[in-house]
């Protein structure tokens, strides 16, 4: 496939996915997901993944549709409504190879060229991965932790430089204690 096949700079219009029937887990998995962007008025670009079970690797076909009546007749539901706002462009999109030479991940970037979503063939489906951007700026929840550990350290280094001045001390002296 040709890096300039996917439709960069198209708004995002429509999402639809068929789930994996099969698997009963918390996890979405899913046996396909196709992406509807707009092309122009009349066209629409769709974007189709679909999981291929001997390889676990992702198969990606872009193709062309007409729009009817101004709508996107969408294929099924849409499981990623919550996830993934519509009507945001596509900026970049990143097919991937493991190491031993299977495509098994497509990522997209919408609204920016910072990752938003990552489609990746495990198990003969297609599991889904939101990105976010990871802060410098320390939650209370973590900024209690890292207060705690490094308090409980200074104690542990305390406690031990005592041992060590109590041995250095007192070499040879014992107690017992009854």
């Amino acid at each position: 496939m040709a890096i300039n096949e996917f439709p960069i700079g198209q708004r995002l219009i429509g999402v639809s996915t068929i789930s994996d029937v099969e698997y009963d887990g918390d996890e979405l998995c899913l046996d396909e997901v196709n992406l509807y962007l707009e092309d122009t008025e009349q066209k629409i670009t769709v974007v189709t993944l679909l999981p291929i079970a001997d390889t676990d690797e992702i198969k990606v076909i872009i193709e062309e549709a007409i729009k009817k009546n101004n709508q996107v007749s969408a294929k099924s539901y849409n499981l990623l409504y919550t996830s993934l706002p519509l009507y945001v462009k596509l900026m970049s999109v990143w097919v991937c190879e493991n190491v031993q030479g299977y495509q098994d991940q497509v990522i997209f970037a919408f609204e920016s060229l910072h990752p938003t979503i990552t489609f990746l063939a495990e198990g003969s489906v297609i599991k889904v991965f939101m990105h976010e951007q990871v802060y410098k700026k320390e939650n209370e929840l973590t900024k209690a932790i890292i207060e705690a550990t490094e308090d409980l350290v200074m104690e542990m280094k305390n406690a031990s430089m005592n041992l060590t001045e109590v041995a250095e001390n007192s070499p040879n002296q014992s107690k017992i204690v009854e």
